[in-house]
């Protein structure tokens, strides 16, 4: 009986969670103008469950922890919505300051991808010419700050994860090429890609990269029936960007909208 209620109340924290999102989204500009994409960090700086490598130096990994919470609570107390004196204040920053040192790394990345987008250069593996497959991922344009200020709302802490939503407006420029990306018939593609929650931050982007890489890899396989040499291009991040963790990993669950800048075909066999 115990288990069903904390299961009933689970599914009922999400849910309300859920409808809330919803209704706050229909009050909202359109993407083309405003992006607002939810975000979630892990209140422990090591989510998920897995097992620890030998040899694994515990204290470090402690201090390691400790400077970061500190560098993220410093950050936070710089801001002048926060008072360091109010000790709700301050108590929240020591249980949060990871949670939201890590919210101010993921979010940049994400909306870099859904501003200017990200250009790859992939090299498909085949094996009977023996070329290993190399895919290779950065962004357009390194997002900016000062040029697109992002605002964080409604921080809510949801069972082990500190939840909030992201605003960020798009400049007129950008605005403009998001119309251009969606007024050209450019193929929707969809993607999926996990790595190590060990990786931390640096988890999440190589999740992201990999999933950029399955979506390429799986809508050229059906529209170029010879291995090509290489393909270039860009994706532009659309949508809500789904990340969550699976038996120690982050999976990003992602579409896109896809230009392929060229295509390089094999001249022999």
């Amino acid at each position: 009986m115990g288990k069903r209620f904390v299961c009933f109340k689970s599914v009922l924290i999400i849910f309300l969670f859920c409808s809330f999102g919803a209704v706050l989204g229909a009050q909202q500009p359109s993407q083309a103008e405003q992006l607002r994409i939810l975000i979630w960090s892990s209140i422990d700086p090591f989510p998920g469950s897995f097992d620890e490598p030998e040899g694994t130096d515990k204290d470090a990994v402690l201090k390691k922890t400790a400077a970061r919470q500190a560098s993220a609570t410093a950050a936070a107390v710089a801001s002048p919505a926060v008072s360091p004196d109010d000790p709700y204040v301050a108590e929240k920053l020591e249980v949060f300051g990871y949670a939201i040192e890590r919210t101010k790394e993921i979010t940049p990345f994400l909306l870099s991808g859904m501003i200017s987008g990200w250009a790859f250069d992939y090299v498909p593996y085949d094996k009977t010419r023996r070329v290993q497959e190399i895919f290779e991922v950065e962004e357009v344009t390194p997002f900016s700050a000062a040029m697109n200020p992002i605002s964080y709302k409604n921080p809510e802490p949801l069972e082990n994860r500190l939840v909030c939503w992201a605003y960020c407006d798009r400049t007129e420029a950008q605005q403009l090429s998001y119309r251009r990306w969606t007024s050209v018939q450019l193929p929707k593609i969809h993607g999926k890609g996990a790595a190590s929650v060990e990786g931390e931050f640096e988890g999440i982007q190589a999740a992201c990269k990999e999933a950029v890489k399955n979506a390429v890899r799986e809508y050229w396989r059906i529209y170029e029936k010879n291995k090509p040499k290489e393909i270039l291009g860009k994706v532009l991040l659309i949508g809500n960007p789904r990340i969550y963790i699976s038996e120690g990993q982050y999976v990003a669950d992602l579409e896109f909208f896809l230009e392929t800048d060229r295509i390089v075909k094999y001249t022999t066999y």
